[in-house]
C-alpha cells in the first residue's frame, strides 16, 4: 500500500465497518457491469510498517476476473495507463480447492489449498492526492489495481513442511537489474497463511462472504511497495521455495 502517512493514525471499528460497506457497494456495482469476483487481496500485512501507515491490523478487498492476469514465468509485459500512481508489491497467492473451516490453524488451512504462486500486486494511489487512511483504502477496494499471477506451484512441491517453507521464503526485488528491496514470507504477519486466517476472521466479523473453494487470495507484500513507471522491467529472485520468479516490463 501507499507509504504516504495517513491523516489519522487510527480508525474506530465502526469507521472500518462503514468502509467495508462502501467497498461492498462498489464491488456490487462492478459485478453489475459484468465483472466476477474470484477472490480477495489482503493489505497492510507487514506489521513493521504499521506505525508509518497509521494502522494496527490488515485489511482486504475484492479481486475480479478482469483484474487478475496470469503471466506465468516467462517475460511478460503489462500496461500502466489505466492506473493512478501504481506501486508494485511482491506477494504469495494461494488458491483454495476446498472451503476452509473457521478457526483452522495454518496447517489445517494448507490442506484446503491446492497451489500457490508468486505474484505482483499493482496497488493504486488516490487520484486526489490526499493521504491514504485505512477507511479510504478499504472503501476503495484495498487500492487494488491488478494481480499479475506467476506460475502455479502445487502445495506438494513445497516439501515436508510447507508452512515453514512459506514463512522462510526469501524474495529479492529488482528494477532494471538493480536490487531495490528484499523481504520474506515471514514479513507477512509471520507467515502468508496467517494473513489468510486473519481474513477469515475479518469477513466473519463484518458479515461478508467467507473464503470458499475456488477463491484466489493474495496474502500481502513481502517488501515495501515501490512506485513503478512505463519502461521499467521488474524482476524477482526467490530463495527457499520452488516458486517461479516473475519478469514483467511495464508499458
Amino acid at each position: 500500500m501507499s507509504t504516504a502517512r495517513p491523516a489519522s493514525a487510527s480508525a474506530t471499528p465502526a469507521e472500518l465497518s462503514a468502509a467495508y460497506r462502501l467497498a461492498a457497494a462498489r464491488e456490487a456495482e462492478r459485478v453489475s457491469r459484468g465483472a466476477r469476483v474470484i477472490g480477495r487481496k489482503i493489505g497492510y500485512t507487514n506489521a513493521r510498517m504499521w506505525s508509518t501507515q497509521g494502522v494496527s491490523a490488515p485489511m482486504w478487498g475484492a479481486m475480479f476476473d478482469d483484474s487478475v492476469i496470469e503471466v506465468g514465468s516467462a517475460p511478460a509485459r503489462h500496461g500502466l495507463a489505466a492506473y493512478h500512481g501504481p506501486r508494485i508489491e511482491p506477494e504469495i497467492a494461494v488458491h483454495f480447492s476446498a472451503t476452509p473451516v473457521p478457526g483452522s490453524d495454518a496447517r489445517a488451512l494448507l490442506e484446503c489449498i491446492d497451489w500457490v504462486a508468486h505474484a505482483y500486486e499493482i496497488v493504486l494511489s488516490p487520484a486526489d492526492g490526499q493521504p491514504v487512511t485505512a477507511p479510504r483504502a478499504i472503501a476503495s477496494g484495498g487500492m487494488h489495481g491488478a494481480l499479475l499471477l506467476g506460475e502455479r506451484c502445487p502445495v506438494s512441491a513445497l516439501g515436508d513442511d510447507p508452512v515453514s517453507t512459506l514463512a522462510d521464503l526469501q524474495a529479492e526485488l529488482y528494477c532494471d537489474g538493480v536490487l531495490i528491496d528484499n523481504g520474506s514470507g515471514s514479513n507477512v504477519l509471520g507467515n502468508p497463511l496467517h494473513a489468510v486466517l486473519h481474513l477469515m476472521e475479518g469477513v466473519q466479523r463484518e458479515g461478508q462472504t467467507p473464503v470458499r473453494a475456488g477463491d484466489l487470495i493474495t496474502t500481502g507484500s513481502m517488501t515495501s511497495p515501490h512506485p513503478i513507471a512505463p519502461g521499467q522491467r521488474w524482476t524477482t529472485r526467490l530463495h527457499g521455495a520452488p516458486l517461479a520468479p516473475l519478469d514483467v516490463t511495464f508499458e
